[in-house]
């Protein structure tokens, strides 16, 4: 099966691509490093799976990425991707949070 996971170099993300890897899947990794989190601690999540022939990585914002194509052939999706907190639902941040928590995902769908 060819899985397509979003908010792949999160914690929970690059084990799932992990898991699914070792499972025999082929795997599409989408992550835009938003700054929720250090680049750094999610570049070290995923940096075993770039050595999977099976893994394809892509970094990119849903909001801007061809979904279609990236669609094509996928039998499951993992939606993971989000800006993590509830405290970025309000005040300023409050966008960036729509956007990449609501928008994103009603693109996806």
């Amino acid at each position: 099966m060819r899985c397509l996971i979003t908010g792949v170099a999160g914690f929970i993300g690059s084990h799932l691509a992990e898991r699914l890897l070792s499972e025999g899947h082929e795997v599409c990794g989408i992550d835009v490093f938003n700054d929720c989190y250090p680049r750094q601690v999610k570049e070290q999540n995923i940096e075993g799976l770039l050595s999977s022939s099976r893994f394809d990585f892509i970094e990119g914002d849903l909001l801007r990425l061809p979904l279609v194509s990236l669609l094509d052939g996928v039998d499951w999706v993992f939606h993971l991707a989000a800006r993590a907190g509830v405290r970025q639902g309000w005040g300023t941040e409050f966008g960036r949070y729509v956007d990449a928590n609501l928008l994103a995902t009603q693109r996806l769908l």
